[in-house]
């Protein structure tokens, strides 16, 4: 128990790094269940001002009650507390201000599948439509609701959450919306109105296709322990080097 919660530390300092690079913005946070609790463990993207040390994380309960850690839960700790409790299959959430999702959000789009990093959004992510910061427990229920089953919430004016089943995942996936966010902004001035059911159906029939022929050529990538993206970026974050963020 001891390692697994180690482990879940050290991703989620690793995550925080490429989010706050990713995102451009210090505003954000990424959290994880710590096993067999119903508690969290979390790191903010930017240093806590109670804990100068840059790897400052916090470890609270479902009440807000700091089990580890300097300080106190982030102010909308109940993002993570609510959804954990509506999504049983979810390991992992991150919360952040994600710039060209916001845009989308307040120009009445969202972001849907139609092109390879994005199509696990499917014909639409949900939008919660209050501009407001998630405060208390009813307020993360109700942005939970509206989450629902998918991979994301975009939040009107304000942001995004994120969930999967690892860090890894998470993070992966949260920089995949805020980069497809910025492709179909782009695509959208040429025309671009969202994706159909007959291009998700081909594209995942053609993904496990690879899939499978992966798993015949005996790829490494198929029992990795982490995706191609984690490594790549996490070994960018351990070098101390950036990389280019795309269309931004």
């Amino acid at each position: 128990m001891a390692d697994d919660i180690k482990t879940i530390d050290e991703e989620l300092v690793t995550a925080s790094k490429m989010l706050e690079w990713e995102m451009g913005d210090i505003w954000g946070h990424v959290g994880a269940r710590i096993p067999g609790e119903e508690a969290i463990a979390l790191k903010l993207f930017r240093p806590a001002a109670e804990a100068p040390d840059e790897d400052w994380l916090i470890h609270f309960d479902y009440d807000l009650n700091t089990l580890e850690g300097i300080g106190t839960p982030p102010l909308e700790a109940r993002i993570y507390t609510e959804v954990f409790k509506a999504r049983p299959d979810v390991n992992a959430a991150i919360h952040s201000h994600a710039p060209m999702c916001v845009a989308m959000s307040l120009a009445g789009n969202t972001v849907t599948g139609g092109h390879m990093q994005a199509m696990e959004f499917g014909m639409g992510l949900p939008v919660y439509p209050k501009t407001i910061f998630i405060v208390d427990a009813d307020e993360g229920a109700d942005l939970a609701r509206t989450l629902g089953d998918a991979p994301a919430v975009l939040i009107r004016g304000h942001g995004v959450v994120v969930v999967g089943e690892s860090i890894d995942k998470v993070t992966v996936t949260a920089m995949h919306l805020e980069r497809a966010a910025k492709t179909q902004a782009f695509a959208r001035m040429m025309g671009f109105q969202g994706t159909d059911e007959e291009t998700l159906q081909a594209y995942s029939e053609s993904q496990h296709k690879l899939q499978e022929q992966a798993r015949a050529y005996g790829s490494k990538q198929a029992t990795a322990a982490h995706s191609p993206e984690w490594t790549y970026y996490a070994q960018k974050i351990k070098k101390g080097e950036l990389w280019n963020r795309g269309l931004g």
